[in-house]
């Protein structure tokens, strides 16, 4: 009789969680859409509540228009192509370099207390004065837009990926030395683990910082792409073309920041995520 009540008792547990986690991920979501319908509302509300003109801000239905003009789509296609192929590509080479650098400091603290303070000094050179040196150098094209992507990209990377193999307890290094493994198996089956979470927050912040560099170098010295785009809508005075283009860079940025967070659950399912990660 216990045994059959324990049984029960269990699957009636078993059976509440996921009704528990629908209403969490519920709970996470309603915010965001709450936030959104008020900002939707504010902006219908204000072109006809003040005299703010057109051309500052542009009402919704303009933005709508000019986002899904027919004949506007070929040069959005087009523009987000040649956009995010400057993306992708920085974005793999910017992570590539930021972890095997990251790597080689995290293994030697000799070089990293000489070289570190020189990275720090180069990120904080803001990359739009260092963009019309890279045009110059790579010329109008992916070339400079690559690099500045890249500088972005890396920096981030590199400073959570050495924190998070800074992090590994001493305790398990010297478990894994006493066992006989090498370098390698202690990098691969301790450390890269232990540092995944750090990695995957520099990775969100990484994918922000290519859509800036990408967007950045196509202002400065590029012939396609949506910053280009941007810029033409600016000098015909099109409010509603360049609000119409931030949307489809910010719906860009929030789908490639999903997808890392979506990779961080299936990678690094053993780290509870924040409340706000309700993907």
């Amino acid at each position: 009789m216990t045994a059959t009540t324990n049984v029960s008792v269990d699957s009636s547990r078993g059976a509440g969680r996921p009704a528990r986690s629908r209403n969490r991920r519920w709970r996470g979501r309603i915010g965001p859409i709450i936030v959104l319908v008020a900002i939707i509302g504010a902006w219908i509300a204000l072109p006809s509540m003040s005299a703010v003109p057109h051309y500052v801000i542009p009402p919704l239905a303009e933005v709508v228009s000019a986002l899904t003009d027919p004949s506007a789509w070929p040069n959005y296609g087009q523009g987000i192509a040649t956009t995010m192929s400057a993306v992708g590509l920085g974005l793999v080479i910017g992570v590539a370099v930021g972890l095997g650098l990251a790597l080689l400091l995290a293994e030697l603290p000799v070089l990293y207390r000489a070289i570190f303070p020189y990275i720090v000094a180069l990120e904080a050179i803001p990359k739009v004065a260092l963009a019309p040196l890279f045009v110059i150098w790579f010329g109008f094209g992916l070339g400079s837009k690559l690099v500045v992507v890249v500088l972005l990209v890396f920096f981030p990377v590199l400073v959570n990926t050495v924190h998070g193999l800074r992090e590994v307890d001493t305790d398990r290094i010297d478990l894994f030395r006493v066992a006989g493994a090498s370098k390698l198996q202690r990098l691969w089956r301790l450390s890269l683990p232990t540092a995944l979470p750090s990695i995957f927050s520099g990775l969100e912040l990484a994918v922000s910082g290519a859509m800036v560099g990408a967007v950045v170098g196509e202002f400065v010295g590029a012939q396609r792409g949506l910053g280009v785009q941007i810029l033409v809508a600016q000098a015909r005075m099109d409010t509603a073309g360049v609000f119409a283009l931030l949307i489809l860079l910010s719906a860009i940025g929030v789908a490639l920041n999903t997808l890392v967070r979506v990779l961080r659950r299936r990678v690094v399912f053993w780290v509870k995520p924040l409340p706000a990660q309700t993907v």
